[in-house]
């Protein structure tokens, strides 16, 4: 009860929330998914008793990561002001605050936002001629032509192009299965590992592609698994659920059949895999981010606990390291922020590597600005390591 209330006033306090220093200086506008016309009627009153309403729970995560960073450049002397924006309020609609002057006066666009959200944004920066971070959408959503949008994690393609090397690297004489549904979005991964593999005298790398059913079962893997070779089940679909069943198959034949599991960007979302019962299976996975159990990240979680009581998840962290990353760069470079995305001062635990993106080669400038450093995670005996 007493995190729900805490909760709540955070909630509150990101609704009418204009700044955290006193001296106008670079201004930040971070654009969350808080849903607050939901959560408290017309007088103000909490609609959901003693529950928290679980659609606010992204945003204000990510929320507080950033303004724990924001707290913590401001003990060294440098202020930013803060702006937050709720995108599913009317109030903090994207197309209404467009017309506000607060626009105006921006220097960076933080967003956790997705889908038209994320569009609208990309196009108000271009307009505005205003850097925006897009901090957890790992998609360009078809934006072209605009060199103010910077994409932190990485798309699907960079993290496919990513997996492939490394299974190539470090696993390429292992009996090699690339296990699969039957649809639409599996054949679009699958061609993309095609592609990939080919080489001018066939196959790269040697794989056995086999169709699973969602509810994958132990016994579906035997008859492809070698009993004294290395073998390693590639996950060639991004569903949670599949990936999910998948390991808990491989899980089920480890004893029998030496298996590496090799997952997609998704599985850093699959808390299950991080159970004690998982511990004896490798399970790798590539991921845009790597936090590491050193004294950034721990100063970092302990804050976090007291300020919530509760441990940061993958957005809170997200929150936290892009808004400090960024925040170091405009502080730095306040009129050219975008000349200097390879800067590496600023890094804490994740180094980025922001690439310009053209699609037409053409064209002027870029379409837009990708972090293409991707990691590999290897999970095993409970312990996650960086293996790239």
């Amino acid at each position: 009860m007493k995190l729900i209330r805490i909760c709540i006033a955070l909630l509150m306090l990101a609704a009418g929330h204009n700044g955290l220093a006193q001296a106008k200086q670079q201004q930040i506008g971070l654009f969350l998914p808080l849903y607050l016309d939901s959560a408290f009627d017309a007088s103000g009153g909490y609609r959901f008793g003693k529950a928290f309403p679980k659609q606010s729970i992204a945003g204000l995560e990510f929320y507080l990561g950033a303004t724990y960073a924001l707290d913590s450049i401001a003990k060294e002397g440098r202020n930013l002001r803060l702006h937050v924006f709720d995108t599913r309020s009317q109030s903090g609609s994207i197309s209404l605050i467009a017309t506000r002057p607060v626009m105006d006066s921006l220097d960076l666009i933080i967003g956790s936002v997705s889908g038209t959200e994320f569009l609208q944004l990309a196009s108000l920066a271009e307009q505005k001629k205003i850097p925006f971070l897009s901090a957890t959408y790992p998609n360009d959503g078809g934006v072209r032509n605009n060199p103010y949008l910077m994409i932190a994690s990485s798309k699907l393609n960079t993290h496919l192009q990513t997996i492939y090397n490394y299974v190539l690297r470090n696993l390429g004489t292992s009996r090699i299965i690339y296990a699969r549904r039957k649809n639409a979005t599996d054949d679009r991964i699958s061609d993309v590992f095609k592609a990939l593999n080919k080489g001018s005298a066939g196959e790269v790398v040697k794989m056995e592609t086999i169709y699973l059913n969602d509810a994958v079962l132990p016994g579906d893997l035997v008859n492809s698994l070698d009993s004294v070779r290395q073998n390693v089940i590639i996950a060639g679909s991004v569903d949670e659920n599949f990936g999910r069943n998948l390991a808990i198959a491989a899980l089920a034949n480890v004893k029998t059949f030496p298996i590496t599991v090799v997952g997609m960007p998704t599985w850093e979302g699959i808390k299950d895999l991080q159970k004690s019962d998982f511990k004896t299976l490798p399970i790798i996975y590539s991921n845009s981010f790597f936090k590491s159990d050193d004294q950034v990240y721990n100063s970092f979680e302990e804050a976090y606990k007291k300020k919530s009581f509760s441990k940061p998840s993958d957005v809170a962290f997200k929150g936290f390291e892009l808004t400090w990353y960024f925040s170091c760069l405009l502080n730095k470079y306040p009129d050219s922020l975008l000349q200097h995305l390879e800067e590496n001062s600023c890094n804490l635990l994740t180094d980025y590597d922001f690439k310009p993106v053209q699609s037409n080669k053409t064209a002027s400038g870029p379409d837009y600005f990708e972090n293409k450093r991707v990691f590999m995670i290897k999970r095993l005996n409970g312990v996650a390591t960086r293996v790239n």
